[in-house]
């Protein structure tokens, strides 16, 4: 049966299943363990009889072995059988298990060491002062084809050519995630998704950041004219070729956008956010901001 102790011992299998070091999994723990501690506490019945400790004992008591299940089903994607023969619980437990560290993971997004974090796009301005250019890009994975012929036509990506979920998210120019959109149906346009969120008001609020997207996004100048908002040029019917400048500008925009895909080739390192998402839909925006989290610390760690 794998336990934290024993994977830890050997360093090379610990990263190959949990997509972290050892040390940046303590990080991780750490990090979270307060509020962790919270939501058993707020779990706790007011009106009860026993003691708190009373009752059946759980079957992974210690928050290293339940993290490390999480994140093992994160980075590998087994079924929840697999799981209980791995972990030696039973498969609900390891459900369960899942269920309770996700919306814990999403809840912040670690952006520095010093232990500050955001909850909101507000908060950004406060803590990273010199923030002076953001990179906006979507990402698409697919899911099992819908049974109901409206649900199909409302998550079939045209793009894509299959039913996927597209989520949008918005990282500085080093490729850290600094905040996460819900998650739409495929079909949406990502343009029409963005309008969506609440970036645009910050943009809007913060004219001197300024913001770098793909050609997904035409009209955005045109819609919000307040935002600094730079999307590459493209040919048209009436202009069928760019002229030298234009091509070097999109050059260089495609050398900062390149960031956004990096983050995206990190997170889909994940198998969770890579291959087709069995879980319930319901619960993606809460998957993807969790793994987000952890792709964050794990970035902050290797840049010391």
């Amino acid at each position: 049966m794998i336990r934290f102790k024993s994977l830890s011992a050997r360093p090379r299998h610990f990263y190959n299943f949990v997509g972290l070091t050892v040390p940046e999994f303590l990080k991780l723990k750490n990090s979270i363990q307060a509020d962790w501690q919270k939501a058993r506490e707020a779990k706790y019945k007011t009106n009860r009889i026993r003691k708190i400790g009373g009752g059946r004992k759980l079957s992974l008591p210690d928050l290293n072995d339940r993290l490390l299940v999480f994140l093992v089903y994160a980075k590998l994607y087994p079924s929840y059988l697999m799981m209980e023969h791995l972990f030696g619980v039973d498969e609900s437990n390891i459900c369960r298990i899942i269920q309770e560290f996700s919306p814990l993971l999403a809840k912040k997004i670690v952006i520095n060491r010093q232990g500050k974090k955001i909850t909101s796009l507000e908060e950004l301005r406060e803590i990273i002062p010199d923030l002076d250019e953001v990179l906006i890009d979507a990402t698409e994975q697919r899911i099992p084809r819908p049974k109901k012929k409206q649900t199909r036509k409302k998550y079939h990506s045209g793009k894509k050519k299959a039913f996927t979920i597209k989520t949008q998210i918005l990282t500085n120019k080093q490729g850290l995630i600094l905040f996460t959109t819900d998650s739409s149906p495929g079909r949406i346009h990502d343009y029409k998704q963005f309008k969506k969120t609440p970036i645009p008001g910050w943009l809007e609020k913060n004219p001197q950041v300024t913001a770098y997207g793909d050609s997904g996004y035409q009209g955005v100048n045109k819609d919000y004219q307040k935002v600094n908002f730079k999307i590459p040029t493209r040919r048209t019917r009436a202009k069928k070729e760019l002229t030298r400048s234009e091509k070097i500008r999109n050059t260089k925009q495609r050398k900062k956008r390149i960031k956004v895909e990096h983050t995206f080739s990190r997170m889909k390192k994940f198998k969770i956010l890579a291959d087709i998402y069995r879980n319930s839909k319901n619960n993606y925006s809460a998957i993807f901001r969790s793994v987000a989290f952890v792709v964050n610390l794990r970035m902050l760690e290797r840049s010391v």
